[in-house]
């Protein structure tokens, strides 16, 4: 984290998840997940940006969500993210 105080507000995290024991017995794969934001700061406001995911780690690229057919799936354990890189963002007033 880096802050100029009351200007701007800049952070980064990175997090390792080592494998997992999954419930049918399987063994899940480590992974990692970075991320980003930022904020600048106004007297009356200030906006936002959260950066997640920046490397777009999705379970489904190196592992699967289920077995079986399209049509007679078997649901695995969800244990990394499916949602891949999100972006999102705002503004927060000072009343």
């Amino acid at each position: 984290m880096y802050e100029i105080e009351d200007k701007w507000k800049i952070g980064a995290e990175a997090y390792y998840f080592s494998p997992q024991q999954l419930n049918d017995g399987a063994t899940g794969k480590g992974y990692w997940t970075t991320g980003l934001m930022a904020e600048k700061i106004w007297e009356r406001f200030s906006l936002f940006l959260n950066f997640e995911n920046l490397t777009d780690t999705r379970q489904t690229r190196f592992d699967t969500i289920y077995t079986g057919t399209i049509t007679s799936p078997v649901f695995r354990d969800i244990y990394a993210p499916v949602d891949g890189f999100v972006v999102n963002g705002g503004i927060k007033f000072k009343l």
